[in-house]
């Protein structure tokens, strides 16, 4: 089980190039193959609207945006040279979403952004939605914070539940090459083994030496506590399953999931 092929998010948003540097990272660790994509955002415009617009404006708008589209290929290339890194730059049209998760679905990992909400931009809600329309596993990637140590300390959130189980084992070839994995559990019920064993016992048959913590705070939500748990552990990555159940922006997704999207402090690697 290995990372062959990963594909990235790009855009114009302020930190396409963080997202950027984790995907080039991940595709030198592993020997992958590095695909970015990026979605030309043209308007919608009403009918009566391009009836009324002249033809050289239209066609002018539709120029820049696809020069826009032109220089962050350059700018991809340009990192593929320099890093010796195997890519391919797709410029696509349509939704970002249809767009960006049918690339994904030839993949093994996708790589997108975690919003800022002081920068609103096309990425947000993306996460969640690739999560759920792509079948594979998501990195998001802060917006903040030094990612260039990401995956030597990994946290698993662990519960015994099938989203939980992929994360795991979509996680496999990175836990296989972490220094530190912690499988974390908050509030665990289980109370014939000690929460976390069973996981870590399956992990070490793949070569994962991982050890169990857990926390008992039923007055504290679950994404506090993960949080807290990964700054408290020096944690630079965090594997765990995505709970959600639509595809539209009014995602149900659970409160652990969303906390954490809004206020993680290192990259975050979701399966669904």
């Amino acid at each position: 089980m290995t990372i062959k092929d990963i594909v990235v998010h790009q855009g114009d948003d302020a930190h396409a190039d963080r997202r950027l540097a984790a995907g080039t990272a991940l595709a030198k660790q592993f020997d992958a193959r590095l695909t970015g994509v990026y979605v030309l955002g043209f308007p919608t415009l009403p009918g009566y609207v391009q009836t009324e617009m002249p033809t050289e404006i239209i066609e002018q708008t539709y120029r820049e945006i696809r020069a826009m589209g032109e220089a962050k290929r350059k700018e991809f290339d340009a990192a593929m040279s320099r890093e010796g890194v195997n890519g391919e730059f797709r410029l696509m049209e349509g939704d970002v979403t249809d767009a960006v998760a049918l690339c994904g679905r030839y993949c093994d990992l996708l790589v997108v952004g975690q919003p800022n909400p002081d920068h609103p931009a096309s990425i947000d809600g993306l996460a969640e939605e690739l999560l759920l329309a792509s079948g594979r596993p998501v990195l998001v990637v802060p917006y903040t914070g030094d990612q260039s140590h990401m995956g030597k300390r990994i946290m698993v959130a662990w519960t015994a539940t099938r989203e939980a189980t992929r994360a795991v084992h979509d996680a496999m070839p990175l836990l296989q090459k972490a220094d530190e994995v912690v499988v974390f559990s908050v509030n665990p019920d289980d109370d014939e083994h000690l929460a976390g064993a069973d996981i870590c016992a399956h992990l070490a048959r793949h070569g994962v030496n991982a050890t169990a913590r857990h926390i008992v705070a039923p007055d504290m939500k679950v994404g506090d506590s993960m949080l807290s748990a990964v700054a408290d552990n020096g944690i630079d990555l965090l594997v765990m399953g995505g709970y959600g159940h639509s595809r539209l922006r009014e995602l149900a997704f659970g409160g652990a999931t969303r906390a954490i999207l809004q206020s993680m402090t290192c990259p975050v690697m979701m399966s669904h």
